[in-house]
């Protein structure tokens, strides 16, 4: 064999070995009343890069973000082992003792979990995560609006509730110019 050739089958060989990841944006939408039981649109959006099998630890994906309809609070669900992670067992996040309260109205302990995710298969990494996820709130915001000083700032979310809101997941390419997240739209937020 030619030396030439060797270094093509080389090249061959190291691309085949490392491969291409798959780059996704996942989301999903829903109908949900916030704390003062009005109905918004809440939205879960993450990102993924998959690798080939023999890669797999090299699997990643960014937190959850949370977002409601008319609020400007974003909440990010993690996995246990990313950083800013507040639990070791699940995909969550904790509530802030300044802006969230427990069921009875209490300010919430420092690493209270607030917002847990998972899917039918009891998933506890965000990569793993199925098509059909379960988010259970359960905290509420303190005050749903915080005056700012200059202006008011909605910080609402879904109400908490003993029985887990459904999410049916899209994935998509990420970048793509035609498949991609809605935005949440403020056309039923009031100004008051």
């Amino acid at each position: 064999m030619k030396t030439g050739s060797v270094g093509v089958l080389i090249l061959l060989l190291a691309g085949e070995l490392t491969g291409c990841a798959t780059h996704e944006t996942h989301y999903s939408a829903m109908t949900a009343s916030n704390s003062a039981g009005e109905e918004r649109r809440v939205l879960l959006t993450w990102k993924t890069s998959r690798y080939p099998g023999w890669h797999w630890r090299l699997d990643r994906a960014t937190p959850i973000t949370v977002e409601t309809q008319c609020s400007e609070r974003q909440w990010k669900l993690r996995d246990p082992g990313m950083e800013g992670a507040c639990t070791d067992d699940a995909i969550a996040a904790c509530g802030d003792p300044r802006l969230d309260a427990t069921g009875s109205g209490e300010p919430v302990d420092e690493g209270l979990v607030c917002m847990r995710l998972t899917d039918e298969d009891g998933s506890e990494r965000i990569r793993e995560l199925g098509n059909r996820l379960k988010l259970k709130v359960s905290c509420s915001p303190r005050r749903a609006q915080v005056d700012m000083g200059d202006r008011v700032v909605n910080v609402d979310y879904p109400r908490a509730s003993s029985v887990a809101y459904t999410f049916r997941v899209r994935s998509v390419p990420t970048g793509s110019l035609t498949q991609r997240p809605p935005e949440l739209d403020d056309h039923v937020c009031s100004d008051d």
